[in-house]
């Protein structure tokens, strides 16, 4: 999970049936039976443990998810704050699922230590989807995260189009123990061996320590020419722009000295460096479709569907993983042409 998180319909009725299973373009088959938290008419009540309730991210994430939910007929239970601490949201989700859920929604702060919890869920016959990570065990109905590799490939493919495929990037890299991490760093340096030969890629790991991000920035933009800053996450943009600015480097796109700058997440304070015309682009967590696709997910499970791995109706892949399936969701590119789009996180009120 990037730092930014560690900081918007739809179906109509219920997912009970085969018609309805195929509106969300899911695969798979039906069992019987009641489920818990379900009061027999079809109204579905889901539990909802995020990790940390002032990071905006996950603010607007809820938003979109109690928005999708009340469409669908269904309600979610006031959603626990973990405040990054692990061992609270193991409390959280045991609190949660002694009120009988139909369904929990997990955002893990910790992969490996909410895995007790997911086995609870799990003896329970209570679904559980997880939001932007795969727990560390257990088993999950799916996982909904964003198509991290393809974040990369999309930040590459707009360096490479900016640079006209040629001169050297730095790439801020994020925590490469981190699925999220290695994935977009895996993402842009293959895409740009592939697509933009002529550019060369200093390649430095963060860990998403903002402080690691600036040294690098420092040691690298005075020691050689560079043309554009590819960073894994908008959380670098304040230790970037600190360094460039002392190096009389933080120059408006257009100008003569203008490093490009592509990001990942479609933080607020990126969007709006996009408005002023110092980042060039970013590319948004779909934290709309992380809500949507959660609760229709979590729905579909709570009638007892079972999916399968392929593509979807929803420009998404659905993929294995170790605890069972992730839906890896498409993210958006934002330009100053679609900076002011209401679907993008960053811009949710």
């Amino acid at each position: 999970m990037s730092p930014v998180r560690k900081s918007q319909q739809m179906m109509r009725g219920a997912v009970l049936g085969s018609a309805a299973l195929l509106s969300i373009g899911m695969a798979g088959c039906a069992s019987t039976g009641q489920t818990s938290g379900s009061d027999g008419d079809g109204d579905v009540v889901i539990g909802m443990s995020v990790a940390k309730l002032t990071d905006p991210f996950q603010l607007a994430m809820i938003d979109y998810a109690e928005q999708f939910a009340d469409e669908e007929g269904a309600s979610i239970m006031s959603p626990t704050n973990a405040d990054s601490d692990p061992a609270k949201q193991t409390t959280d989700i045991q609190t949660t699922l002694t009120q009988s859920p139909s369904a929990i929604i997990v955002a893990p702060v910790d992969a490996k230590a909410i895995v007790p919890s997911i086995t609870k869920a799990n003896q329970q016959n209570v679904p559980v989807i997880s939001i932007d990570q795969a727990p560390g065990g257990g088993e999950v109905a799916m996982v909904v995260r964003a198509d991290n590799e393809g974040m990369g490939r999309t930040g590459c493919e707009e360096m490479g189009r900016l640079l006209e495929g040629s001169g050297t990037v730095l790439e801020l890299q994020g925590e490469l123990s981190s699925a999220n991490g290695l994935d977009r760093s895996t993402g842009f340096s293959e895409c740009m061996a592939e697509n933009f030969p002529d550019i060369t890629v200093v390649q430095k790991p963060t860990d998403w320590q903002m402080d690691r991000a600036t040294d690098a920035v420092q040691t690298v933009v005075s020691t050689q020419d560079v043309d554009g800053i590819f960073m894994a996450s908008d959380y670098f943009i304040p230790g970037v722009q600190k360094v460039l600015t002392s190096l009389d480097r933080w120059v408006a796109t257009g100008e003569d000295g203008h490093i490009t700058l592509v990001g990942i997440d479609g933080a607020p304070d990126a969007l709006q460096l996009i408005r002023d015309g110092y980042q060039d682009a970013t590319v948004s967590q779909p934290a709309n479709l992380y809500g949507e696709w959660a609760v229709k997910y979590a729905i579909a499970a709570a009638a007892g569907e079972t999916f399968q791995a392929g593509p979807t109706d929803h420009d998404s892949e659905i993929i294995e993983v170790e605890t069972g399936l992730a839906d890896l969701l498409p993210a958006p590119l934002v330009t100053s042409e679609n900076v002011d789009d209401d679907i993008l996180w960053g811009n949710a009120k």
